[in-house]
């Protein structure tokens, strides 16, 4: 692989997105020299509500709005409808960040409305989902298992009629003890990407109090300021590096800042 350059040169990453969604930031690692190590902390699969989600979409055309929280929910939803894509042709259509709205538009031959930032409150800021855009209409939310509530909530408060078609579901997979315990105590990374609260809880379960330890006095980069306030509460050595998009080349943008203040620290 031909290096970019070598902003990240001599630091170890690890990259704790699920399987199928860590090739690009690791890409983007390596790209500026430094190592990416995958060790996934949250296992996508088929919600327990499938059928529920189902009934939804044979039944969409009672909905005004469709509002996707995530890349996975787009995933998830696609697949549930089986290639027939042109039943939400006719909803409004709202993502979360920008990553999960380039996703949808691949599958739909509409605009896509988005936020700028990365999480409910900023989505409820946008001017499609005031209370005088929504009141009395019909909205579909498109989520994994055992999300947040405060979107619909709100939604609610504003008039609206709201269901959830949860369509995935979050699990914690399992690591072999032996490669856990080399990558903790031998191999250790400088770096710890983490990009979900539920993932920061299966990091820390995965591990030993001794692997814990170590865990603590390394870097944590995060996604947003909930997520930071979250990881606050498990006693990092260092206050968390927060990314401020919701994209890989957002989390790279924050890895990047870190290395530039970690370089000038072992500097000086």
């Amino acid at each position: 692989m031909q290096v970019m350059d070598k902003t990240l040169e001599g630091l170890r990453i690890l990259v704790t997105r699920s399987e199928n969604q860590a090739a690009l930031l690791c890409k983007l690692i390596e790209d500026h020299g430094g190592k990416a190590i995958r060790f996934p902390v949250i296992e996508i699969n088929k919600s327990d509500n499938q059928q529920a989600a189902e009934k939804l979409l044979n039944n969409i055309s009672q909905y005004d709005i469709g509002i996707f929280i995530s890349k996975n929910a787009v995933d998830w939803t696609m697949k549930l409808l089986g290639g027939k894509y042109s039943a939400l042709e006719d909803l409004s259509i709202i993502a979360i960040g920008a990553t999960t709205a380039e996703v949808l538009e691949q599958f739909l031959s509409k605009h896509v409305i988005t936020n700028n930032g990365i999480n409910s409150e900023s989505l409820l800021e946008i001017d499609a989902l005031s209370a005088d855009e929504i009141s009395g209409k019909g909205i579909i939310i498109f989520r994994g298992e055992d999300g947040r509530e405060l979107l619909a909530t709100t939604l609610r408060e504003r008039g609206a009629k709201v269901d959830y078609a949860e369509v995935y579901r979050r699990d914690c997979p399992e690591h072999d003890k032996d490669v856990i315990n080399k990558l903790w105590v031998r191999d250790t990374p400088d770096a710890v990407i983490v990009t979900s609260n539920n993932g920061l809880q299966n990091l820390f379960s995965l591990l030993n109090d001794e692997q814990r330890s170590i865990l603590l006095s390394k870097q944590l980069i995060v996604m947003g300021k909930r997520m930071s306030d979250f990881s606050i509460g498990f006693g990092f050595a260092n206050p968390p590096i927060l990314a401020e998009e919701s994209s890989d080349e957002g989390i790279l943008k924050a890895i990047v800042k870190w290395a530039a203040l970690e370089k000038s620290r072992r500097v000086n």
